[in-house]
């Protein structure tokens, strides 16, 4: 997905393939791609006798799609745990607990 978002084009399986750092068999990577359009991560469009892929959705509103479904999970399942292991979890980095106080606070703002 990484090399379908970083590209403003659609692009064929052979051009993810050798954009990936690894070594995968063509065959593998349209498998995969098949899948990920399965899924409706992709879409593809047919051009003579090859497949275009495209992404759906950009890679940020795919993390925040995620990332909501797990962090609500996570509540649902362990609830101040969770958010206390989370914010224990930025102990270390100040910053990242001033961007959360920052979030925090305009989230106030909002309502």
């Amino acid at each position: 997905m990484n090399v379908i978002w970083a590209s403003n084009c659609p692009l064929k399986p052979a051009q993810v393939q050798s954009a990936l750092c690894c070594d995968l068999a063509y065959t593998t990577v349209m498998t995969v791609m098949k899948r990920l359009t399965d899924k409706g991560l992709l879409t593809r469009e047919k051009k003579g006798n090859t497949y275009y892929y495209f992404g759906t959705t950009a890679k940020t509103d795919y993390a925040k799609n995620h990332l909501r479904k797990l962090f609500d999970s996570l509540v649902d399942s362990y609830g101040n745990v969770a958010i206390s292991e989370f914010v224990g979890s930025l102990k270390d980095n100040p910053k990242d607990i001033q961007k959360l106080v920052d979030y925090l606070n305009n989230q106030d703002d909002q309502s």
